[in-house]
This record gives C-alpha cells, structure tokens and sequence, in this order.
C-alpha cells in the first residue's frame, strides 16, 4: 500500500501508475487479511458466549471496512467530497469493531490498534511523506491513545501503549523509509529524464551549429571561388578572345602579347586560388611564419614591396579568431593587388596576450567606403568574420590610400 501514492501523484506518468498499483495489491490482501483474522478471532469468542447478534455485528461491520479499503484501491478519481466519507467512515467502522469486542472479549484493542497501523500506513501510501498523511497520523494515533487511556486499567495502558510506541512507530517508520526511497527514486527518474531532454537539445543545438557552420564554409568558398576562379577564368576568356581577333587580322606581335599577358594572368589566379585552398586548414602553430608567409607570396606575385610589423606574445585567441583574421589579412593583399594601384604596403600583425590587433594599409587610389558593398565579396567577407570573432573592423580610404584595421580582444 505504501507505494500507491505514485497514483495520486499528478507529476507521474502511467507507468509509475501502473507499478504503484501492482505493488499496492499485496499489501491490500494483507490488510484484508489481517482484519479478516483479527475479528474472527473476537467473532469465535462472541459467538462460543451465545452472543450471535453482536458476532453478526461485528463480521457486517468489519465486512464494510475492507470493501471500502478496496473501493479506495479501484477509484481512478479523487476528490475532497470522497476524502472526508472515506475517512469518516473508516474511523466509525473501526470504533464500532473495536467498542463491540472490547465490551464483549478482550480482543479490541488489539485490532484498534492493527486497523490504526493499516489506515495510517495507508495514508501514507496514497499521500507519500507530505503534512496531509502526518496529519491523519497524528490524529489515529492520538484517538487510539484516548481511547486506551479510557476503556484499560493503568497497568495494561501502559503496556498497550508501550508495545503500540515500539511496534507501530517501527512499521510506520519502516513504511516512511520506503516512501522516501521511492522518492529519491522518482527524483532519479525525473533527472534522468531531464538529463536525456537536455542531451536531446544539446544533439539539436549541435546538429543546427554544424548546419550553421557549414553554410558559412558555403558562402566563404563562394566568396572565395568568385575572387578567384570566377574573375580569373572570365578575363582569361575574355583575352583568348581577343588572340583569335587579332589572329584573324594578322596582327600576330599584338595577340603575343595578350598571351603572355594571359599566362600572367593564369599563374596569378593559380596562386590566389591555391591561397583559398589554404585557408580551409587549420590555423597553423607559427603565427609569425604564417603571416610572413602571405606577406613574401603577395610581394613575389604583385612585385609591390610589402613591410611587415610581426609580433605574437602569449597568444590566447582561438584557432579559430585566428584563422578569421588570417582570412581578413589574405583578403584585404587581395584587393590591393586588384584594385588600389598601390606602391607600397605596410601590414602591422600584434597579438599580446589577450588582444589583437590587425592593421593592412597601402598607398594606392582608394575607394568610397559608404559605397554599396553588394556584391563585394572581399568587404562583406572581412565585415562576417569580425563579427564572428566578436572584434570590429575599421576601413578607411581616400587619395592617399585605404587602412583597413581589424581589432579584437578577449570577453
């Protein structure tokens, strides 16, 4: 019986309803049974002292306590009106028993005292350890102390109530012990489940962020295969176009020179287009050497002399902050070979401790920064990857030249 309060427990699911009233099903055969035994006992006696009446009494009276424990055992729904008949019930039937014998045999206390053990554990299996059940604990213990203390002479009082201390207080707590293991139990299952709810959205959270990140790897390739590829193979169509022209028109010095224009062309595409490939690794160990790296490719392809102020301390960024500016740096020597017309590059590389500083600036013919950026897949790449480093970005251009600088620090 201790275990049916899962079934009133609102916070249960079917299951635990299911295995609350599976276990709860012996201890109502008990219950039946022990009352059963108990009153035959007081009925023999009364029926051997030619006392049918009251033995026909007390076996309808007891009759209707069990069927009501039985009752309480089969209801699915419960509601205070229920409550207060069952219990005003219970305790008129158990008073009626208990009077009856012990006015007539010497057996009512003895089952006062065994009903009281079995409305009270009851209590506390359909209401768990809660202040309702502590509540009707107190109270059939007071009523069967009342009513030892009234119908018992002083000496078997106190051995009545002895016996009802050690014996009762070691079953009901026995029964509380159970309560609370089952309550630790259900607070197991519930973490559990929380755990693997928790677990569920993580798995999503995660599935959605590698979704995420490779949408982002999508558009990056694409920026990057529009710089490079793209432009590249479109020019050099456009240039073999004009060799078959000049071809046609025998103008064979002018479609030379195309040519060769063309191969230059090629070998730089060729080596902007292995530069993106390089920047889908991993970020390398040796910032220094990474960054001196692009620096000396950008200057043996352009031919335009390139300054560098390299200096990493005690670096605590990510591979991936790092990676990110890397890619800014690769894309800003991009546009200057493109675009500015420039004669002289100076990039400024400083990471100390937790800040990072990023600094490309060239002398060339500069642009208009509030220019429309659509399309413009260098600056809208440069602008994504600060913002996903957490750092800003800075532009700067005019006649004399642009400044792009890319800072960024730890949270």
């Amino acid at each position: 019986m201790h275990l049916r309060w899962f079934k009133y427990n609102s916070s249960m699911n079917t299951s635990n309803d299911h295995i609350g009233r599976t276990i709860a099903f012996p201890s109502y055969i008990f219950i039946s049974l022990l009352l059963f035994f108990l009153v035959g006992i007081g009925v023999r006696l009364l029926w051997l002292a030619g006392k049918s009446g009251f033995a026909l009494l007390v076996t309808v009276l007891v009759i209707s306590e069990v069927v009501l424990y039985w009752l309480n055992y089969s209801r699915t729904e419960y509601g205070r009106t229920w409550w207060l008949f069952y219990y005003l019930a219970q305790t008129a039937l158990m008073l009626g028993v208990a009077l009856v014998l012990h006015a007539h045999t010497n057996t009512g206390m003895s089952f006062l005292f065994s009903a009281t053990i079995c409305i009270v554990g009851e209590a506390l299996g359909v209401w768990g350890n809660s202040h309702r059940a502590l509540f009707l604990g107190i109270f059939y213990f007071a009523l069967l102390f009342t009513l030892l203390f009234l119908l018992t002479e002083r000496a078997e009082f106190y051995a009545s109530l002895s016996g009802m201390l050690i014996n009762g207080g070691a079953i009901i707590f026995l029964i509380a012990m159970v309560n609370q293991q089952l309550i630790e139990r259900q607070k197991v299952m519930e973490l559990a489940e929380s755990l693997e709810s928790a677990n569920a959205k993580l798995a999503a959270s995660a599935a959605r962020i590698e979704s995420l990140t490779l949408q982002n790897e999508r558009q990056r390739m694409a920026r990057e295969l529009h710089d490079t590829l793209a432009q590249g193979v479109a020019g050099l169509v456009l240039q073999l176009e004009a060799v078959k022209a000049h071809l046609s028109s025998n103008r064979a010095e002018r479609a030379s020179a195309i040519v060769e224009q063309a191969i230059t062309r090629v070998r730089s595409t060729l080596a902007e287009s292995r530069a993106a490939i390089d920047d889908l690794r991993v970020a390398p160990l040796n910032l220094s050497e990474s960054v001196r790296e692009k620096v000396d490719r950008f200057t043996q392809a352009t031919g335009i002399p390139c300054e560098a102020e390299i200096s990493v301390n005690k670096n605590q960024f990510s591979e991936e902050t790092t990676s990110h500016a890397l890619n800014i740096l690769n894309e800003a020597l991009t546009n200057i070979a493109r675009h500015a017309q420039a004669t002289h590059v100076h990039v400024k590389w400083i990471v100390q401790n937790q800040t990072f500083d990023l600094e490309v600036r060239d002398n060339g013919k500069g642009f208009d920064v509030n220019q429309n950026t659509s399309g413009h897949y260098g600056l809208i790449g440069m602008h994504e990857r600060a913002r996903l480093t957490g750092g800003s970005l800075a532009i700067e251009s005019n006649k004399d030249g642009t400044s792009i600088r890319f800072v960024a620090g730890m949270a």
